[in-house]
């Protein structure tokens, strides 16, 4: 058991430095890369502090690996949304949950030296609680975006993505969590630790794999202007009966403004394969997420008008955010501090002070 154990635990910790190498080598430069590389250094270390005795690892080099591995879960779900949402900025929240981590497993070590048993399970407990919440929201990102993803092979990415964090999250967390929960044993068992490294190992050989075949412009996700073109894009000469029709049933029907509209319905309409309007926008019009292509290319721009009409100032944003085709006053007003930098009562006002001056 001790030579599988150690076969596994060498090939994984291998395996993630080569990984967080390559990010640190090819994007460092950007947010995902240095989040990759973060995420890659912290779950190695985590096959290293975890390491058994028998092992004979220096006390210092497990006690480094382990202050290392305490964030790993909240580095790879940080990783996750940079990867898979196109607006992601880190944000106090997030370097809260990360602090969070060190608590409760500082809270840990200290309650193990005070010999307090219930408060070593209680800070444990806590950890691994914040580990599902986190994990649990980065599987609703990746999934729950894919309707909307115009990136096919980010689209790809998703489903294998969800699937690996889903199943490596359910034995490794679960399984520590059960054992906890059944023999009030904060230390994992051989079998455990065994069977979380052979779990991880093929979801981390084929993030490898994944890894090295990307170039690093997969992680660059570019804003694009919030007016609606002026000029034709340069589109595909196949694509070009499509791009009338879609040019037409957004510029002349005006479907933009139907709630919940989905690319699958809207190539229903205009009946053409899903695919290939979805190549179409984002390849041809250079949006990468359905949504985005709707807000910035029409919707934005019809409530900017609507806010900055005086003919409009008592009219209520939220029957602007309607009329523009948003499902709720919430996301419009997302959407539009996201692409304007003001909120909409801001952007009201200045624009209507400025109609003033210059009347």
């Amino acid at each position: 058991m001790l030579l599988i154990d150690a076969a596994l635990r060498f090939g994984c910790f291998t395996l993630l430095v080569l990984m967080a190498a390559l990010a640190f080598r090819d994007t460092r430069h950007l947010l995902q890369g240095k989040l990759a590389f973060a995420a890659c250094f912290s779950l190695g270390a985590m096959f290293i502090s975890t390491m058994p005795a028998e092992m004979g690892l220096p006390f210092g080099v497990k006690a480094v690996a382990w202050l290392i591995h305490i964030p790993n879960t909240p580095l790879l779900w940080l990783f996750g949304l940079s990867l898979f949402d196109d607006q992601f900025k880190l944000r106090r929240f997030h370097i809260a949950v990360i602090v969070a981590s060190f608590a409760w497993l500082l809270g840990w070590e200290l309650s193990g030296v005070l010999d307090f048993k219930a408060g070593a399970i209680a800070a444990i407990t806590l950890k691994r609680c914040t580990d599902f919440s986190v994990l649990a929201h980065l599987l609703w990102t990746a999934f729950s975006g894919r309707r909307d993803d115009l990136v096919e092979e980010r689209r790809r990415t998703r489903l294998w993505f969800t699937a690996g964090v889903a199943v490596s999250g359910a034995v490794i967390i679960g399984g520590e969590t059960v054992h906890l929960v059944l023999t009030h044993d904060e230390h994992d068992p051989r079998w455990l630790a065994v069977l979380r490294s052979g779990v991880a190992l093929p979801m981390i050989l084929f993030s490898v794999l994944w890894f090295l075949r990307m170039p690093a412009s997969f992680f660059l996700f570019e804003s694009v202007s919030t007016e609606k073109l002026t000029e034709t894009p340069s589109i595909d000469p196949r694509d070009q009966v499509t791009h009338a029709r879609l040019i037409s049933a957004m510029d002349e029907e005006n479907l933009y403004r139907e709630q919940g509209l989905s690319i699958g319905a809207l190539a229903e309409r205009l009946k053409v394969p899903e695919h290939q309007l979805r190549a179409l926008i984002n390849k041809g019009l250079g949006y990468r997420n359905f949504s985005e292509f709707l807000n910035h290319y029409y919707r934005l721009g019809d409530a900017k008008a609507d806010l900055s009409d005086p003919e409009k100032a008592r009219l209520p944003i939220l029957t602007i955010a309607m009329d523009a085709g948003y499902a709720s006053l919430a996301t419009f007003n997302r959407a539009f501090k996201s692409a304007v930098g003001k909120t909409p009562s801001e952007f009201r006002n200045s624009a209507l002070l400025n109609a003033t001056a210059q009347s």
